[in-house]
């Protein structure tokens, strides 16, 4: 193999150890019927409850010993978010992770169902870190946590600042779930 050969190898490799932070993803139209808010099963994180509100998606997913967080912006059928986890590895300490992703919606012509398929990525890093897949579950409720709800999934209208819920937020904003 020759020394030119093996420097793009090497640089191919890099680029997809790095976890694809620049990735580009073109948005597509939403499926008809399609909408973000829902219950998802998803293999790799359990239950996920999601609600959109405008552009805006918010949620929540846990299985057994992690439970997260999400938020980001859809546009179309791709929905772009950052994710904070918390894995309770050890009792009363908590491990905190962060990473960004994406999910595209599509739906299954064969039975119609609707599913997530997408990527997580660490930091800044949008892919890379492994599959993030779910499916649509029929005939339930999204529901988030009060946490969860105060902090931007709801408008911030009269009150919201007084409440003193994000006193200890370290200068967050309300619309900044993490």
């Amino acid at each position: 193999m020759s020394s030119q050969m093996r420097w793009c190898l090497g640089l191919s490799l890099l680029l997809i150890a790095c976890g694809g932070a620049g990735l580009r993803l073109s948005a597509g139209p939403m499926p008809e019927g399609g909408q973000w808010s829902g219950v998802y099963f998803s293999p790799q994180y359990g239950e996920m409850n999601m609600i959109q509100n405008g552009s805006a998606v918010v949620g929540e997913y846990k299985q057994e010993m992690r439970s997260g967080k999400i938020q980001g912006e859809a546009e179309g059928d791709v929905l772009r978010f950052e994710w904070v986890e918390n894995k309770a590895m050890v009792s009363n300490r908590p491990t905190e992770t962060r990473g960004h992703g994406y999910f595209r919606y599509k739906v299954d012509k064969g039975n119609g169902d609707q599913v997530l398929t997408g990527e997580w990525g660490l930091g800044e890093s949008n892919a890379g870190g492994g599959p993030w897949n779910a499916y649509k579950q029929k005939n339930k409720e999204p529901h988030l946590s009060s946490e969860h709800r105060s902090s931007g999934s709801e408008s911030s209208g009269s009150g919201s600042e007084s409440s003193g819920s994000e006193s200890s937020g370290g200068g967050k904003s309300d619309d900044d779930l993490f």
